[in-house]
């Protein structure tokens, strides 16, 4: 008969290893509840500029098929009540051509006169915070966009002394602001055209209006 083969003896727990078990185990909770919360202020409350902004942006493109010089005039913007932006005039920057400027006061209402030839890009680019309280969301001698009570289709009035040139216009007043870190809101009107002049003085044009919204 086999003799009994005795248990291998069993190995004992120390108190100390079971207290450094739950301090670890204890250590990686704390841990993981402090990421997670971290992680939830930053997206809910995190540091990020809450301020928002009115943001303007017009621009003018002519397209000419000579190098005849050409005069043309055409919408600037306004608040509602009808004040355009301070120094618009001043602050305007020229990417291509040597235009001369001239605003002025015509039958259809303030405009902006542009003596050039050949091809041109000019533009006026202005950001401010929203607690300024200033907003440039109308443009002269225009109807059937923001600030007219009778909502209809946009027009514009513009001058043109030459046929043979195309114009594209474009201005946008977005306010804009953060609603989270990474998630902007927002929205504000947006006017364009492209097309080519008759050449036979004033006219109206169609313009495309709309509304920008961000998120």
């Amino acid at each position: 008969m086999a003799p009994d083969v005795p248990d291998p003896p069993r190995q004992m727990t120390k108190p100390n290893d079971k207290r450094r078990t739950i301090m670890v185990t204890l250590a990686i909770l704390v841990a993981l509840v402090v990421v997670v919360a971290s992680v939830a202020w930053f997206v809910i409350e995190g540091p990020f500029d809450r301020n928002g902004t009115y943001d303007h942006y017009y621009f003018v493109r002519v397209e000419a098929n000579s190098t005849e010089e050409y005069t043309i005039s055409l919408p600037v913007p306004t608040n509602e009540s009808g004040v355009m932006p301070v120094r618009f005039m001043q602050d305007l920057e020229v990417a291509m051509g040597e235009p001369v400027f001239a605003l002025g006061d015509t039958v259809h209402g303030k405009a902006i006169e542009v003596r050039a030839s050949g091809y041109l890009e000019f533009s006026w680019s202005k950001q401010w915070p929203e607690s300024w309280d200033e907003r440039y969301g109308n443009l002269t001698m225009t109807t059937g966009a923001e600030g007219w009570e009778d909502r209809g289709p946009c027009v514009s009035w513009i001058y043109s002394d030459r046929p043979d040139i195309r114009i594209y216009f474009m201005y946008e007043s977005i306010h804009e602001y953060m609603s989270a870190p990474h998630w902007a809101s927002g929205g504000g009107p947006t006017f364009s055209f492209y097309m080519y002049p008759d050449g036979n003085g004033w006219q109206q044009v169609s313009v495309d209006y709309g509304w920008m919204i961000i998120n």
